[in-house]
């Protein structure tokens, strides 16, 4: 599902971010990403996605080297990935109905097929009653389901979460949680959760992959404890 093999990144200003990443995630994994700001987290990310192509080595998703993929390819590519963010970053002049439906209008799915999969979406992040809302009319909770119901709109096999639950409390962070393993449970979609949470991390444990400097320092089962000054 996603293989990265001696994957180093350098910047063009000159800053290393990654050293010899090696990551092998399986279809149908949740894993966490977890290290101190700096540690490369971001960068990993930004690989996966296509936004960066790695200095040396190779990223592989869903079978694809993303980093020979040509720069009118990447969107076709990123239909099989969807990203959630901290700041949700939703179309405020929408509708929850519309904010949901607008990741399905870019991949030109026909519009009576667009208004089911919303409902559906709409029901599974627990949102049936808010299709007419803004956002600006939501909670911060409620805002991160909307983020998460356009993210796997269109079903896709990867879904990666950029620290889902930072600007929420903890019941709220624990409620996006139960979301994002109830998509993995019920979907089979691999999940790569970027934290600072660690409570969140050792209340609702998984695979642990710990990054610090650019290098992966631990990786750990599900089940394993994380140190808090880590």
């Amino acid at each position: 599902m996603i293989e990265c093999t001696h994957v180093y990144k350098r910047y063009k200003n000159g800053t290393n971010a990654l050293y010899d990443i090696n990551l092998k995630v399986d279809q149908g994994e949740f894993i966490y990403i977890i290290g101190p700001t700096g540690s490369g987290k971001s960068t990993l990310i930004k690989l996966l996605d296509g936004e960066e192509i790695a200095t040396k080595g190779k990223v592989g998703v869903i079978g694809i080297d993303v980093g020979k993929l040509s720069h009118s390819k990447v969107p076709i590519y990123r239909r099989n990935i969807g990203v959630v963010f901290q700041d949700f970053r939703l179309l405020p002049k929408l509708t929850v109905f519309e904010n949901i439906a607008y990741a399905l209008e870019v991949i030109s799915m026909p519009k009576e097929l667009t208004r089911r999969r919303v409902r559906e979406v709409m029901n599974l992040v627990g949102l049936d009653e808010k299709g007419n809302s803004f956002p600006g009319q939501l909670s911060g909770g409620q805002q991160q389901r909307v983020a998460i119901g356009r993210a796997i709109a269109n079903r896709p096999k990867v879904l990666i979460a950029d620290e889902p639950t930072g600007n929420l409390d903890p019941a709220m962070s624990d409620e996006i949680m139960s979301l994002l393993e109830k998509i993995n449970r019920e979907y089979g979609t691999t999940v790569l959760m970027v934290t600072h949470d660690l409570t969140l991390v050792n209340k609702h444990r998984k695979r642990t992959v710990v990054l610090e400097h650019g290098h992966i320092v631990a990786d750990l089962a599900e089940g394993g404890y994380v140190q808090h000054d880590q």
